[in-house]
């Protein structure tokens, strides 16, 4: 039923982008449409009705948690990244200056003076030594940027202020997206990029995930892009990323790989565009993690806007969640759509994992 309501939905959405084209054909797509759903586990982007702007995702147990940039930071659930619920705040307090709602100003050292806005950014969760460890950036101005880090004892208990990792200074002025990545060997780093220096860095942590290892530095990778990302695949590492103004449909994820993490990174490569400047889905881009399901697939998550469904807020063109399914084709990571065939489009449809 729950894909039969989706599906309704979704001709919904179609019917009124496409009055212009011609009906037959319109009525051709709706046909396999169905017959597309009705033979194969489908799941319909996007797969949050709401705004999930830079979604970064956790599995702990049989849920999935996704955190979202924004204040209050958002926190929601899902058992198959396909249906998503809200689960709570991450923050008690309504306001970004009393996140804690205890009346305390500023907890995380901001700094920020009374009539500026604190912005949160991009917070990426991580299970680490049985705790939830979240990175987050603080914005206030170009010269008043950070990442700090807030841990619970699990996905119910509080959130409080640990650390600040990364602060503003004229070589890094604005240390931004912060995304955790473990290595095979054990050892953990932090991915994190500077739009104002013009570059992405990876920097060891400690074991407990909160401070830096003792004696490392940041190593370059590339070119200063949003939303980085590590993850490797048969002893390559991938680096994802996105370029581009966030709120336009230029938006576009980006790829660059290495066989080491400390060098030896290509330029970054287009992987996932928008296909038109009318497109409805477009702009896609700030990934999440890739997490593979019971059957080896391997599914990353990510913004995309979807005019028409969900309205603009001023000048901000919302970002819901869409999933997408990535497959090693000739020794590289690429998107496909629910066929199976190689895309470089964001896509309605997308075959569903199973957990």
């Amino acid at each position: 039923m729950k894909r039969f309501l989706s599906l309704v939905f979704l001709c919904t959405i179609c019917c009124s982008a496409l009055m212009a084209q011609d009906a037959t054909a319109f009525d051709q797509q709706m046909l396999q449409m169905r017959k597309d759903a009705a033979n194969t586990r489908l799941a319909i982007n996007p797969v949050t009705p709401f705004d999930c702007a830079d979604p970064s995702v956790v599995q702990i147990d049989d849920w999935f948690y996704c955190f979202k940039t924004g204040f209050p930071v958002g926190i929601y659930r899902s058992k198959d990244l396909c249906n998503w619920e809200f689960y709570r705040n991450m923050f008690p307090g309504k306001s970004p200056r009393d996140p804690y709602g205890d009346g305390k100003l500023d907890p995380m050292k901001t700094k920020a003076k009374d009539n500026e806005h604190i912005n949160y950014w991009a917070p990426s969760p991580a299970l680490i030594n049985g705790k939830v460890v979240v990175y987050l950036t603080l914005f206030v101005s170009m010269e008043n940027d950070r990442q700090v880090v807030c841990v619970a004892d699990d996905i119910d208990s509080e959130f409080r202020y640990v650390n600040t990792l990364n602060v503003g200074n004229p070589e890094h002025p604005t240390p931004q997206d912060g995304q955790y990545f473990l290595d095979d060997d054990g050892r953990q780093y932090l991915v994190y990029g500077d739009v104002n220096s013009k570059g992405n860095y990876i920097r060891e942590l400690a074991p407990d995930g909160i401070h830096y290892a003792k004696g490392s530095k940041p190593y370059y990778i590339t070119t200063a892009y949003e939303g980085g990302y590590v993850y490797k695949h048969n002893g390559k590492y991938y680096f994802f990323c996105s370029k581009n103004h966030y709120n336009t449909y230029e938006y576009t994820l980006c790829v660059s790989t290495s066989d080491s993490l400390t060098g030896g990174w290509t330029e970054p490569e287009d992987i996932l565009v928008s296909e038109s400047k009318d497109a409805i889905l477009n702009g896609p881009g700030h990934n999440g993690e890739i997490i593979t399901d019971k059957n080896g697939r391997m599914f990353m998550v990510m913004h995309c806007h979807c005019d028409g469904l969900i309205p603009k807020r001023g000048d901000y063109n919302q970002r819901p969640m869409i999933l997408m399914e990535l497959k090693d084709i000739d020794g590289r990571l690429t998107f496909v759509d629910h066929k199976g065939s190689p895309t470089r489009h964001p896509q309605w449809l997308v075959n569903a994992p199973e957990f």
